[in-house]
């Protein structure tokens, strides 16, 4: 009777007879000879018997039926030693007829002291020379398939060259997946799954042996998932369907899962954050014990790289930030004034220094109807990208409603109304001073802020005007009234306006500068410029080593006089440094 024979080293040699009529092989139960590999079809090809010949015949399979490396369609006439392959399986056929040296005569043939018939020659050398890449086992279950020990110690070293290579998730991951395919041929579906910043398990690539339907989905039990991680121990199940560790889980007998190995990867810190999985959902007992320590050293390097991947995903996401903090730092630049403005009769100096890249202290001169000027100085709770953002809208706004109402107190009200209305929950302190330069007039409206500290050069006194008239900030609610307050300066009069950034600037030992401090740098004179200076530089040295943790602004006003007594110059200067630039 002919036969096919398989090797297998760890079992030897395995036969399965032919029948005399139909012999069926595949992955079917029912199938004479069953090939329990995932990508065997059920019913994948028939051997015929037809007189004295053997024929074989594919049944329409996925893969294909091949003798002797040659894809066959229709019938083909097995011969003596042909080698029938079925997706990753090797069958060699035998005949049932004896060779002729096998025969009933008692010759015998002898090559003892004679070359007759015998010729030595030298092999042609080849450039490969091929290693089988699967072994195959018989079981009661059928025959199974896994890798040699030469293709897992190739695919391993393949993992170690891909991994180093790779510097991203994305070419991380399918890496992973496609060695791991390497080292376990009976494997169907892999998995990466990997814990959300939420702490949801999600998918983060998948691989299966069969080309995969768009319209399917592919599921996946957190089950075997959440144990595996949980325990931080490799999981190997011959058969999961019955296995009594997920008998509540539903899920694992919806997906027929069969057998399985999944494998946590956990950091350096002891912590799972994901896990790798290989399942076979078409056959029981895939997977070995010796798999189990296999899977769980490429878990151990695949998490190695998956978290120096995401760290390196990091940086480049940090530099991108980074870049875009620097392009906000120069359009919030551009919203701030480039030059003080041409007051006749006033210098003006400025100092601005964001706390970050991005800040959300504001200050702004604003041209007014009557040759008047409109001084703000602003400061948004709070800073960085969303204070900077709000106050870009205050910059607008404040623009706008000046603009609307003479009556600058009631200009403010609609300022305050129209900001409320954002109903965002951030609250602005507002500082306005309006200069007549032809009166030397100013007026004020204060909004939450500190008062304007001003000297009086006759007086040699420091007065805060407009602190008692101060309303509630800006945007708290609508709403709101404010009061001006109007007051003359004289000749060689200075008036401070500044935000918490300067007074409330922090040293190592927690002490604030205090309004006290800004006071007394006022009281000791100077011009515009020079008492910006000192204030500036007696913050950087209280802050000493520390860190700034808010933004500073100040803008200093000073009616100047020429040798007659009246006002006439102006200094047109304004120093906005940033992060990068500060001196």
């Amino acid at each position: 009777m002919a036969f096919m024979t398989t090797h297998d080293e760890a079992s030897g040699t395995s036969r399965f007879e032919i029948n005399d009529g139909e012999t069926v092989i595949g992955r079917h139960p029912d199938c004479d000879i069953v090939v329990e590999v995932g990508a065997v079809s059920r019913f994948h090809a028939k051997i015929n018997k037809r007189a004295n010949e053997y024929v074989l015949e594919d049944q329409g399979s996925r893969n294909g039926t091949f003798i002797n490396g040659q894809l066959i369609s229709g019938e083909q006439i097995l011969r003596e030693g042909d080698r029938v392959r079925i997706c990753e399986v090797e069958l060699v056929f035998h005949s049932d007829a004896k060779p002729e040296f096998l025969g009933g005569n008692n010759a015998a043939m002898t090559f003892e002291g004679s070359s007759f018939g015998v010729t030595m020659v030298d092999d042609e050398p080849t450039e490969n020379i091929p290693i089988s890449k699967v072994e195959f086992r018989s079981s009661a279950d059928g025959l199974k398939i896994s890798a040699t020990a030469e293709a897992k110690l190739a695919a391993l070293m393949k993992i170690n060259a891909n991994l180093g290579r790779a510097l991203s998730l994305d070419e991380v991951l399918p890496k992973v997946l496609v060695s791991l395919f390497e080292i376990f041929p009976q494997a169907d579906r892999g998995f990466v799954v990997m814990k959300s910043a939420s702490g949801d398990l999600m998918p983060r690539w998948v691989k299966t042996r069969r080309p995969h339907d768009e319209t399917t989905t592919v599921r996946i039990s957190r089950t075997i998932i959440r144990e595996a991680m949980s325990s931080l121990t490799t999981i190997l199940s011959l058969d999961a369907s019955n296995d009594q560790r997920f008998d509540s889980s539903q899920s694992i007998a919806d997906f027929s899962i069969k057998s399985m190995i999944c494998a946590p990867l956990v950091d350096i810190d002891g912590v799972a954050f994901g896990a790798l999985q290989i399942d076979s959902t078409e056959g029981r007992g895939q997977f070995r014990e010796e798999d189990v320590d296999l899977l769980s050293g490429v878990a151990g390097q695949a998490a190695i790289v998956i978290r120096n991947a995401q760290l390196h995903e990091r940086a480049l996401h940090q530099q991108e930030v980074e870049q875009d903090l620097r392009l906000a730092t120069e359009v919030q630049a551009a919203f701030l004034p480039q030059e003080s403005p041409n007051v006749e009769g006033f210098v003006i100096h400025s100092y601005y220094l964001a706390a970050q890249y991005i800040g959300g202290d504001y200050f702004d001169y604003i041209p007014l109807p009557g040759g008047r000027w409109a001084i703000v100085v602003a400061d948004v709770v709070g800073h960085g990208v969303a204070a900077a953002m709000f106050m870009a809208k205050l910059s607008a706004e404040t623009r706008y409603c000046l603009a609307a109402d003479p009556n600058i107190a009631t200009a403010i009200e609609r300022l305050n109304d129209r900001m409320s209305a954002l109903r965002i929950e951030r609250f602005v302190t507002f500082l306005l001073l309006v200069i007549d330069p032809k009166e030397h007039q100013v007026q004020i409206v204060n909004a939450g802020h500190m008062a304007p500290v001003v000297w009086g050069a006759k007086t040699k006194r420091i007065s805060e005007p407009g602190e008692e008239e101060s309303g509630l900030p800006i945007a708290i609610d609508s709403g709101m009234t404010y009061e001006s307050v109007g007051f003359v300066m004289e000749a060689g009069d200075v008036a401070v306006l500044y935000t918490d950034g300067i007074n409330e600037s922090m040293n190592g030992s927690d002490e604030l500068f205090s309004i006290e401090r800004v006071r007394e740098l006022v009281a000791l004179g100077g011009g515009a410029k020079a008492i910006t200076d000192r204030i500036v530089e007696a913050v950087k040295d209280h802050i000493s080593d520390n860190v700034q943790d808010d933004d500073m602004c100040i803008v200093v006003l000073e009616r100047t006089k020429n040798a007659a007594g009246d006002a006439s110059s102006v200094e047109d200067t304004v120093d906005v440094p940033m992060p990068a630039t500060a001196v």
